[in-house]
This record gives C-alpha cells, sequence and structure tokens, in this order.
C-alpha cells in the first residue's frame, strides 16, 4: 500500500487569522504540509490530527465514504471549511529572496500554546533541517536541526546544550521556524545525542522545581 496522502481545499473561510479560501493542505501519517508562508496552526492540527485517525482505514478505497463529507476548524476568532479533493492544491510560491533576506518562516506561534520541549521534539521526529528561533523578555534564542540532529544553540550568552537546557524554561514568547541551511553548516557536527540532552534539560527543570 503506497504512504498515507490526503489532500484537501479549503471551500469557506470566514476570519480566518491565517488561511484562505482555495488554499490547501496535503495530510501524510507524518506530517502536514501547509501553504508556504502560512504558520502551523495549532487548533488545525489537532482537527486534522482526528481526521487522521478517521480516513486511515478507508485509505484503500480513496476514501470513498468521506470524499463528500464536509470539515470545519473553527476553534479561533475564525472559520474554515475544507474537504478532499484529487485536484492539485494551491500550496502558494514562496517569496523571492533578495540579498541576504532570510527565508520566510514555515512555522509560527506562541510559546503559551506549545512548550519548547514539545518544539524541539517536533522538529526531531519529523527531521526537519533548519532554523527555530525563538524571541521572549529573555532576549532571543535558536536552535538549528539538521535532519532532526541539533547542531547549534544560543541563547544569551549560553552555547549548544547548556543553550537547551536554558530556552526548555522558556513559559513565554514566539517562536518560527525558518528551514533550509547554508551549505557550510549541512556538514557540521551534532552537539550531541537529541534525546540524551532534552532528558537532562528536563531533568534539571524537575530539580529547580523540587
Amino acid at each position: 500500500m503506497p504512504p498515507f496522502s490526503a489532500k484537501f481545499v479549503i471551500v469557506e473561510e470566514r476570519h480566518c487569522p491565517f488561511y484562505d479560501r482555495n488554499q490547501g493542505f496535503i495530510l501524510s501519517d507524518q506530517a502536514v504540509e501547509l501553504a508556504l508562508g502560512r504558520p502551523s496552526c495549532l487548533i488545525l492540527l489537532r482537527e486534522l490530527t482526528g481526521i487522521l485517525v478517521t480516513l486511515l482505514p478507508h485509505q484503500a478505497s480513496g476514501f470513498a465514504p468521506y470524499q463528500e463529507s464536509l470539515f470545519s476548524c473553527g476553534g479561533c476568532t475564525g472559520l474554515i471549511k475544507f474537504k478532499l479533493t484529487e485536484d492539485a492544491v494551491n500550496l502558494g510560491q514562496q517569496r523571492p529572496v533578495a540579498g541576504a533576506e532570510e527565508p520566510e518562516a514555515v512555522m509560527s506561534g506562541d510559546i503559551a500554546a506549545i512548550s519548547p520541549a514539545e518544539l524541539l521534539q517536533v522538529f526531531h521526529m519529523h527531521q526537519k533541517t533548519g532554523r527555530l528561533i525563538l524571541e521572549s523578555g529573555k532576549g532571543p534564542a535558536r536552535v538549528t536541526f539538521r535532519e532532526g540532529g541539533l547542531l547549534a544553540a544560543r541563547f544569551a550568552e549560553l552555547d549548544n546544550q547548556e543553550a537547551i537546557y536554558a530556552i526548555l524554561s522558556l513559559d513565554r514568547g514566539r517562536f518560527r521556524f525558518v528551514p533550509g541551511l547554508p551549505e557550510p553548516l549541512m556538514r557540521a557536527r551534532e552537539i550531541g545525542d537529541f534525546m540524551m540532552i532534552l532528558m537532562e534539560g528536563l531533568k534539571r527543570q524537575d530539580e529547580e522545581r523540587g
């Protein structure tokens, strides 16, 4: 059986802060591919997780029982309705990059909605390559990934593992993920095993609270 993949198109939009009518997205069993430059709305991702569970048993039939179904996401200030489609979906086009301008972020959000530990695990699990940039009252932070592995981290005066440990304590601020890395960084060594670094950071948090 081929890998799971379901394409959706938005057929109705009412004051949604992120998405437009006729835009689409592609759901696989591991990730969601959204229109370029659009943030990954956590409410929509939660809805799609439930839809994934519903559709998985019907993959072989091309999701026949749900071809006419209308799905919705309306847990914030707006609403979108979307349905399955067999046509090519509109994922938008990436804005041109001029000079040294930083590439456009493909995911952004509020740290209060998803913790730094959860964020790091998302990019590790889905083997993402790029930079996670966090802005908080304690200053900017940056974590660099290559295929989910940790290449570097910086927070205030801290580097690498110590920076990760400090980032895990953030509970307010904003984050964005910028995909892609320059070629020299693609050859850099990882700073250590991801899960060992994460577990050590969470252990230190527990010790500080206790």
